[in-house]
């Protein structure tokens, strides 16, 4: 029998649960350091469940770009934290850590752990992946935007495509943000002349096709189904999760490139997130895809089935994405629009609708939501996804 609160979605009872949610201010915050950033974020999470700082005893965190973090926050905030474990697979970092949270409660070794991310890049006017060390240096891919770039290229080689079809996300993005009083790009929409007149980064990637950096942190506590009913806030279920990586050289699924494939490989994680949760595509109500770049979007999109290849610009431009379209996405406006504390910001997102906090950009009746994050790393691209679902 499914206890009083919770649901068994496609016939699985949940497990695992978000029981807190902590989201600081995002923006330029000088003079605060990214450990104090994280304190903060705990702080509001601890409020937000109604546990005591001593019954916290896991203490996940991923470091920051700016002065990063080393964990020092969960002693200032006075947690019983027997198990510190920092993660970083870069933007896949949040979900992995949602992962790791579990195992360790698996194990046996916490009841309750809480992940954290935290940035003050933005005020510390760091160049995120400028002066990296890494094997893509010869190449001259020294960051990010640069795997990207190559990425787009490829992709509009192959169908067709261009840098308008790329505006289509940019502007959606702001659309959903500019409706949100807690985002930074909060009453500034854009429109594809905008983007189309911005200049490039990278070629062919211009300046709205990347993402923001700015100062914040978001925290969450895991905890157990059962923990979770009897605490403040109504938890938000830990339905599947999924993941994969590419060991290979950039993005080449191991075929020993630098070249940026057109499209994505979700399906080891898209098979596995969808398998625990019991569900399929069209039991979402809500999507947050990560968004470190447009075209990131544009190759999710298409590889988790919400379009077909080659079709995300033409699939907004027929209006979907948007917060209130049949599919909606990225309801905050998330990295591009909202605020950049990694694959964190989508999970936040993910939670708040479904506790009904989307202000102006609320789903209606939202149950369930696909959470994706993609990290570029030296090892290769991380790929997460986790599906929540409201109690």
């Amino acid at each position: 029998m499914v206890g009083e609160g919770f649901r068994a979605v496609g016939g699985i009872m949940p497990k695992y649960a978000i029981s807190g949610l902590g989201v600081t201010p995002q923006g330029t915050l000088p003079g605060v350091s990214a450990e104090k950033l994280a304190w903060d974020a705990v702080e509001l999470a601890l409020v937000d469940s109604g546990l005591s700082r001593r019954e916290i005893n896991g203490y996940i965190f991923q470091p920051g770009f700016g002065e990063g973090t080393t964990g020092m926050a969960a002693g200032r905030a006075g947690l019983g934290a027997q198990t510190t474990l920092q993660i970083n697979s870069s933007g896949a970092s949040g979900i992995l850590a949602i992962a790791s949270a579990i195992g360790l409660i698996e194990s046996g070794i916490a009841e309750y752990v809480v992940c954290v991310h935290a940035t003050n890049a933005r005020s510390q006017t760091v160049t995120v992946g400028e002066g990296e060390e890494n094997q893509y240096a010869p190449f001259g891919l020294f960051s990010p935007g640069a795997h990207s770039a190559l990425m787009a290229q490829s992709y509009f080689h192959k169908y067709g495509t261009n840098s308008a079809d790329l505006a289509e996300i940019a502007v959606a993005l702001r659309g959903n943000a500019s409706l949100r009083p807690d985002a930074l790009m909060f009453n500034r929409p854009l429109t594809v002349e905008m983007h189309q007149n911005s200049r490039f980064i990278v070629r062919p990637l211009r300046l709205f096709d990347y993402c923001l950096v700015t100062d914040g942190a978001i925290a969450f506590i895991v905890t157990t189904a059962d923990r979770a009913r009897d605490l403040r806030n109504r938890p938000v279920e830990i339905l599947g999760l999924g993941s994969c990586h590419d060991v290979g050289q950039g993005h080449s699924r191991g075929a020993n490139s630098v070249l940026g494939l057109p499209e994505f490989n979700v399906e080891p994680a898209k098979s596995r997130v969808f398998g625990a949760a019991g569900l399929d595509l069209a039991d979402i109500d809500v999507f947050q895809f990560y968004d470190a770049f447009t075209v990131i979007v544009a190759l999710q999109l298409e590889a988790w089935g919400l379009c077909g290849p080659g079709e995300a610009g033409d699939w907004i431009r027929a209006g979907h994405f948007s917060w209130n379209s049949p599919q909606p996405c990225n309801t905050s406006g998330t990295l591009h629009s909202w605020g950049y504390v990694q694959g964190f910001t989508h999970i936040a997102e993910g939670i708040r609708q479904l506790r009904g906090e989307g202000g102006a950009t609320q789903v209606p009746n939202a149950k369930t939501a696909l959470v994706t994050n993609v990290g570029i790393t030296g090892a290769g691209q991380a790929q997460s996804a986790v599906i929540f679902g409201a109690s």
